[in-house]
């Protein structure tokens, strides 16, 4: 079962379980709307989603949501940047979004010593996986940095796709427009008007990409 993991790649069946025994791990069981850990609360595991979807989001003074990033993959690894970083509390909360099973890692499990046999493996391991959390964010800033919500959505589009026509889009308007940092009105009508111009077509969630015209925006 975690041999799937990213993190422990390269390790046998029995290192893992004897690494997750050692360090009291254990697999836990979310409700649709039930928080993993919120804004503002210490770090304290590294989380491993094993069934279900998480929202990573941030509520400011005014109630208005953002939304970071949603994670449906299974064996998708979150909170591990703040394992790294003293003292520091949760910029964010993390939000089940569907009935979810999460394996959670104490952080001091990854305080790892230079004669630990398991620290060179899983170190590179969570090498590879902050760089392709820190690619991601990349990506998300330059969307953010565009100069029109059809310059956003087009990069958006294209980011999401990994180079296929046809995307299935798991956001809602509504989850769309706080991912996106705009209002859902805004995105409607920007959706709409993007399929008259022929960039996409949407049929329910999937939506069918003019990759070429797409491009002109980017």
């Amino acid at each position: 079962m975690f041999k799937e993991l990213k993190l422990f790649k390269g390790l046998s069946e029995e290192e893992i379980k004897n690494f997750l025994e050692i360090n009291n791990a254990i697999i836990s069981s979310y409700k649709e709307g039930e928080y993993i850990f919120e804004q503002d609360d210490m770090p304290k595991y590294l989380y491993i989603l094993l069934e279900g979807s998480i929202s990573v989001e941030r509520m400011d003074i005014n109630g208005k949501r953002t939304i970071i990033n949603q994670f449906r993959e299974k064996n998708t690894v979150f909170g591990e940047v703040y394992l790294y970083v003293d003292s520091k509390k949760y910029d964010y909360s993390a939000l089940s979004i569907e009935d979810s099973k999460i394996l959670s890692i104490e952080k001091e499990a990854f305080e790892f010593h230079i004669d630990d046999k398991y620290s060179k493996i899983i170190t590179n391991n969570m090498l590879e996986i902050l760089s392709n959390k820190a690619f991601y964010l990349n990506q998300k800033i330059l969307i953010y940095s565009s100069f029109s919500l059809r310059q956003k959505l087009s990069k958006f589009f294209l980011l999401i796709s990994e180079n296929k026509d046809i995307v299935e889009l798991e956001l809602n308007r509504e989850e769309l427009a706080d991912f996106l940092g705009v209002t859902r009105p805004s995105i409607s009508r920007e959706l709409m008007n993007m399929q008259e111009d022929g960039l996409i077509k949407i049929d329910k969630n999937k939506v069918s990409l003019n990759r070429n015209l797409l491009k002109d925006f980017l």
